[in-house]
């Protein structure tokens, strides 16, 4: 399912952006992968629980209470790989435009795999600090390199056994008197 959010933002940047098909793509920074030239690399670097939406409540479902799906965030580094700087700020500068101009990406963008899973994806702009984007870097071997990081909320984790996991039948609060 994370894979489809990748290849969902593929498709926004490409149909989005007005720079024709085929000019952004999913890759890694692992030391030994190479970068084609004159492509916009989208590249996930870390999968985190998202934040808000740890404690989330059981959900009722016909068979009672069940643990609330996992929300995480998706965090990517995109760079667009070529010698030629503007070309490169250029880019850049359209992959902003697109997701300050849609930055929640309701059903109709998503990709068909995705649909029944996720209501909507959330793409934000994030500014690491300095220090964790140089430990990006340096942990991928590779140089620093004018990038744009983003953050994806919230793709939803549905259990993969519903049995055997301790289903909630029942969720209930009692209150008390406090003593004084």
């Amino acid at each position: 399912m994370i894979d489809e959010v990748s290849r969902t933002l593929v498709e926004v940047l490409e149909t989005r952006a007005g720079l024709g098909p085929g000019w952004v793509e999913v890759s890694s920074l692992e030391g030994d992968a190479t970068l084609t030239a004159n492509k916009l690399h989208i590249c996930m670097y870390a999968i985190d629980e998202h934040p808000h939406l740890r404690n989330a409540p059981p959900v009722s479902t016909p068979n009672g209470y069940e643990r609330a799906p996992l929300c995480v965030r998706l965090s990517y580094v995109m760079i667009y790989n070529s010698t030629d700087h503007l070309e490169v700020q250029t880019r850049l500068a359209r992959v902003v435009q697109v997701f300050h101009t849609v930055p929640v990406l309701g059903p109709e963008l998503l990709r068909p795999a995705l649909t029944p899973m996720v209501e909507r994806l959330t793409v934000r702009l994030y500014s690491p600090p300095p220090d964790e984007r140089t430990g990006l870097w340096t942990a991928y071997e590779r140089g620093m390199r004018l990038a744009l990081y983003y953050q994806v909320d919230v793709a939803l984790l549905s259990l993969l056994d519903h049995e055997g996991h301790g289903v909630v039948k029942e969720h209930r609060i009692v209150y008390a008197k406090a003593r004084p």
